[in-house]
């Protein structure tokens, strides 16, 4: 099917219908159920945008806003709404879906035109690439680590990452490392962890190590093709796993701290 994907120019709002699929003279013709779905996204943003004012810290009185949680809450709320069954979206691919939530959110156009300026607080401040490329595939990429962060809770998966979008995405560019399965059993492990090691791993700092440790050593024993790639860690028992993350990782700490 399409999505409606909104523009604004000289203070004038649009809109278009973009569909990924062979169409037989425009994507015009699916404009009614691109405009149902349109209308779904308002209560996917609000419930978003509900999330994020729970979780986000305030100080004197400001919020100060987190990539990693507000990456989580998209891709929560994508998950929740079902959005992705939606009749417009089937035989779709999911970025035509992050091009329409993306720019509904930024111009903060609700149905009847209303305007919800709100709904930027929800797009981290160093993810609008996609304002400039809108059609890339790669400047939506922080959607699809929300949509997969969303698979642990907030705090299991923010323990996991150190609240960190950078951390998060280390480990999503190596696709061996992207399991559910794999995050539990690095919890599992950082929380046996000294605080000053967990605080350690937990960010970079110039010339110490910090979490790039962590996907370096665990792609060296789960690599993505080659020797030792046909067992991916999903593949494994869950206890098992765990004592082969334990001990891949227990060598990599030792390694780096004294």
């Amino acid at each position: 099917m399409a999505v409606l994907v909104w523009s604004e120019r000289d203070g004038a709002l649009g809109n278009s219908i973009r569909s990924g699929r062979r169409v037989a003279l425009s994507a015009e013709e699916f404009r009614p159920e691109a405009e149902s779905l349109d209308q779904q996204l308002d209560a996917l943003l609000d419930m978003a945008w509900q999330a994020l004012t729970i979780i986000t810290e305030h100080v004197n009185g400001k919020a100060r806003f987190n990539a990693f949680e507000q990456v989580w809450v998209l891709g929560r709320a994508i998950y929740v709404s079902d959005i992705l069954r939606h009749e417009a979206m089937q035989g779709e691919a999911r970025t035509l879906l992050w091009q329409a939530l993306m720019a509904k959110a930024w111009f903060g156009i609700r149905q009847y035109l209303e305007r919800e300026p709100r709904w930027r607080e929800l797009i981290p401040r160093n993810r609008k690439t996609w304002l400039e490329r809108p059609a890339e595939n790669r400047h939506y990429d922080f959607l699809e680590i929300g949509y997969w962060l969303r698979e642990q809770q907030l705090q299991d998966a923010g323990e996991v990452f150190g609240w960190s979008f950078t951390n998060a995405r280390e480990v999503y560019v190596r696709a061996s490392l992207r399991s559910n399965e794999l995050r539990r059993a690095l919890l599992h492990w950082l929380r046996r962890q000294r605080p000053e090691i967990r605080e350690a791993l937990s960010k970079s700092a110039r010339g110490k190590p910090g979490f790039e440790l962590i996907p370096k050593a665990l792609q060296k024993r789960f690599p993505a093709k080659g020797p030792g790639s046909a067992l991916l860690p999903q593949h494994y028992p869950e206890d098992e796993l765990r004592s082969i993350v334990c001990d891949v990782l227990d060598s990599a700490r030792d390694a780096h701290f004294s």
